[in-house]
């Protein structure tokens, strides 16, 4: 056994992370600089113990190693602790299993246990899992003890009340087992019950509850800490408790028990098994099952309850029974067991191996980016540097002295109206903005400013382990002086629709802004939306205004399911110059008849540029964007003819990736892109694809302007999925770009 932890720990230390990574992390790291819960360093509960165990490690490496970044020293600090926690973990899941079977099953499900990609990645990760985990496991190990052994009893009441230290929903791995044990020994008497274990646990709690509380400022100031954060917990709707629909107890389970293991086939069999070994211990270990029960049912009706199962890290306290199981299942071979709990070992290796090495090799793409931007810094000391909020944090964290300048940053979902401010002040310099590439905020800023970006990328944030990680990507932008920039109120994303529509500051809601910098020349402007009311409404009449000044007033008719529009407005003489560098842009909505109240109505798309550089819009055919917040994956359904309309004609590429057509249907789809009567491409998919086509611009000035993207296959999720859904789906693309040709 102290093989196995030996093996675990070795093989680990060479991997450990090399930088921060989730925010977790970070808010660790800081309060390892600065322990202040009220400011999330680290987040409320607090974690004493685990930043007690941080701080130790911080000085000692700060005097082996003085010349690391502290940012690393920091990373290494928290992260040393986790693979000592795990091989310290192994031993004490091993003395709990072997508590309740033979030696071979301990040893089988320990080795399981430690293979088990979740538990091998997180022996390098800089975060209280493990360590969590490791206490709670001693705790339970001393506590089934205790139920026969009144000294061990009170070992292990006091390693429970430590160990909510490190982690409080180690409460749940720990008091079952302590309630147990103190019903066992009933007979000792109350006063020893109150004096010894309850005494113990309580000890163990107040070690680090009073001064977690002295250092918060007070009861008060703490429980203001704790019911803030319980706030933002409970505002997700990733937990069941907030969200009790069969959907998300379905997501639930899979992100409970099939991502911890890193691959779907793999969690097939080892669930499998586990199953299998459940109808086994229960016809012949039935203490076993009661005890395992005790140990790990209620963490685990808490996770499936309470948690956002979507961090799958916390998933972690679940996989010594389904290890245990495995291992049970394994007994029905006899002689030939360890080979069967040797294959699976092996094979939870083969996946968790690499991901583990890979993992250890690859700074965490918001540092790298930092550290992209520090090295230009000296080049470029002025440019004002904005960020979304998830990256905050990791600049702070970067930093020796603390969060470098910035530029004034608005309330959270609102990050791109710093530039937008500073712009609006008079600011030309180009601005820095360090961005979370699953936010769609800056689709309110010109895209031919964006297009100077550096993308980092997380080879290893593909593994199901590591997900809910937060940031997994950055993006950082060097935006010049834009040529169009948005203020609050426009829909281009479904993100900014959502805030627009909650906030009410949409266009149905009151004249929605945009700034637009002069430039001579002929122009040329597109705008589109959507009138989400049904048929029998009253229609809406939209004016765009320059300066003041009307340029264009259209009406949209309300239609079955919403009516969209999409308009191109020529601005022959461009916009002259004049005092300030940038002309407001303003956008209002009424009903007509203007007695009538304004229905619900949205702006989707906004473009203006000089004549000769290409704009498009999606046209008729075409469904609303939709966005998952989880994973930032942004698509948008075509129906059977989609339209793409651009100006002016000329020779173009369109870019199209989408998903496979025969998750929808049972038969592979031909699909063609049209100009006019031309079909200049024809693709028939049978998995997710990316296709380009080239159109040339006779047969789009033949087509005056439209691409028609056009299916043979329409997916009806109303009728298959017994819902009020009526649209016609055809292909799912999640990304859809026109680009010139270039000579």
């Amino acid at each position: 056994m102290l093989g196995l932890a030996a093996v675990y720990l070795t093989a680990h230390l060479a991997f450990l992370a090399p930088s921060l990574e989730d925010i977790d992390s970070i808010n660790f790291a800081l309060g390892l600089r600065d322990y202040d819960v009220a400011r999330h360093q680290p987040h409320p509960p607090g974690y004493p113990v685990y930043i007690a165990l941080g701080k130790t490690a911080r000085a000692l490496l700060g005097g082996i190693a003085p010349g690391l970044p502290p940012a690393r020293i920091d990373a290494l600090a928290l992260a040393i602790w986790s693979p000592i926690a795990g091989a310290a973990a192994l031993i004490a899941a091993f003395s709990v299993f072997r508590a309740v079977s033979t030696l071979s099953m301990a040893l089988a499900a320990t080795a399981l246990l430690g293979a088990s990609p979740l538990f091998w990645i997180t022996g390098a990760r800089p975060m209280s899992d493990m360590p969590g985990l490791a206490l709670a496991l001693t705790a339970q190990a001393l506590l089934l003890k205790g139920a026969a052994h009144r000294r061990a009893l009170v070992a292990g009441a006091l390693a429970a009340g430590v160990a909510a230290g490190v982690r409080v929903q180690t409460a749940c791995l720990t008091l079952p087992l302590f309630l147990y044990a103190v019903l066992r020994q009933r007979r000792a008497g109350a006063v020893w019950i109150a004096t010894r274990p309850v005494a113990a646990l309580a000890a163990g709690g107040l070690a680090w509850a009073i001064p977690l509380v002295l250092l918060a400022g007070g009861l008060s100031p703490y429980l203001a800490a704790l019911g803030s954060q319980a706030g933002e917990d409970f505002a997700w709707t990733g937990m069941l408790w907030t969200t009790p629909t069969p959907r998300r107890l379905l997501f639930a389970g899979w992100e409970t028990f099939v991502l911890p293991w890193d691959s779907a086939p793999l969690a097939t069999v080892v669930g499998a098994i586990a199953l299998a070994g459940l109808i086994v211990a229960a016809r012949r270990h039935r203490r076993a099952v009661l005890m395992l029960a005790l140990a790990f049912a209620p963490y685990g009706l808490f996770h499936l309850v309470f948690q956002e199962t979507g961090h799958v890290r916390y998933a972690l306290p679940t996989l010594p029974a389904i290890a245990w199981l495995a291992a049970c299942a394994a007994t029905i071979a006899e002689r030939v067991a360890p080979i069967v709990t040797g294959a699976i070992a092996t094979a939870a290796l083969w996946v968790a191996v690499p991901a583990g090495v890979a993992y250890g090799r690859e700074v965490h793409p918001a540092f790298r980016a930092i550290a992209a931007m520090d090295e230009r810094r000296g080049a470029h000391p002025d440019a004002p540097t904005f960020a979304h909020f998830s990256m905050l944090r990791p600049l702070e964290a970067a930093s020796p002295d603390g969060i470098p300048p910035l530029g004034k940053i608005p309330q959270r979902n609102r990050e791109w109206l710093g530039p937008v401010e500073y712009w609006r002040a008079g600011g030309r310099s180009v601005v820095w903005f360090l961005a979370d590439p699953k936010r769609t905020d800056l689709a309110n800023i010109d895209p031919q400013s964006r297009r100077d970006v550096s993308h980092y990328r997380w080879d290893v944030a593909r593994h199901p382990v590591l997900s809910g990680t937060r940031p997994l990507a950055a993006d950082w932008y060097r935006i010049a002086p834009p040529g169009w920039y948005l203020e609050e109120g426009w829909g281009l994303t479904p993100e900014t629709g959502g805030l627009a529509q909650s906030m009410g500051t949409g266009v149905d809601r009151r004249p929605i802004k945009g700034y637009v910098r002069r430039r001579p020349g002929p122009m040329h402007l597109l705008v589109g939306g959507r009138h989400f009311s049904a048929a029998g409404d009253p229609p809406v009449v939209f004016t765009a205004s320059l300066g003041g000044t009307p340029i264009e007033t259209w009406t949209v008719e309300p239609g079955a399911g919403g009516a969209s529009f999409l308009r191109f407005i020529d601005l022959p003489n461009g916009l002259p110059g004049g005092a300030d560098d940038y002309v407001p842009l303003v956008i209002t909505a009424r009903a007509e008849p203007a007695s009538h109240p304004t229905p619900q109505v949205a702006i989707r798309q906004f473009d203006i540029q000089p004549a000769d550089t290409l704009i498009y819009g999606f046209g008729e055919g075409w469904h609303e964007a939709e966005y998952d917040n989880a994973s930032g994956l942004l698509w948008r359904w075509t129906s059977g003819r989609s339209v793409l309309r651009l100006s002016p004609p000329r020779d173009v590429v369109l870019r199209i990736r989408g998903e496979s057509p025969l998750k929808y249907f049972g038969e592979v789809p031909t699909v063609r892109v049209r100009a006019g009567d031309r079909i200049v491409g024809e693709l028939h998919p049978s998995a997710d694809f990316e296709w380009s086509v080239r159109l040339p611009a006779d047969a789009i000035r033949t087509a005056d302007g439209a691409i028609a993207i056009e299916t043979d296959r329409i997916y009806l999720p109303g009728r298959a999925e017994g819902t009020a859904d009526a649209r016609e789906l055809g292909l799912r693309l999640f990304d859809i770009a026109v680009d010139p040709v270039t000579p």
